[in-house]
């Protein structure tokens, strides 16, 4: 029991936790994460400058995170295209041309 105890609290950048994770981890102990952390707040300060003091705000794009292990970008979300949905077999609404008119979709495939 004192082993598994001690295996349990090995700190980050061990070798052991390390070939747990996977190789993209090695290195990354809890001050490596504070540094991103500290890199983005800086980044976001810097967006938030730059927007402030400049004739087009909205123009100014913010920064991108700093990359971490494991970490995925967030999917866009993309509008639903009835007749993709359609060809691939799935059910999809008629989508609204104008006011009031909609375009006639082919049956779904059996």
């Amino acid at each position: 029991m004192l082993v598994l105890a001690l295996i349990r609290h090995l700190p980050l950048d061990s070798a052991y936790v390390s070939a747990l994770r996977g190789p993209e981890y090695a290195g990354w102990d809890r001050h490596a994460y504070m540094l991103a952390d500290v890199y983005d707040a800086f980044n976001a300060l810097t967006w938030l400058y730059q927007a402030a003091h400049s004739d087009k705000p909205k123009k100014v794009k913010p920064f991108p995170p700093y990359p971490r292990p494991g970490a995925q970008e967030a999917e866009k979300p993309t509008k639903p295209n009835p007749l993709l949905a359609r060809l691939r077999g799935e059910d999809a609404p008629a989508p609204v041309i104008g006011p009031g008119s909609k375009v006639p979709l082919p049956p779904p495939r059996p």
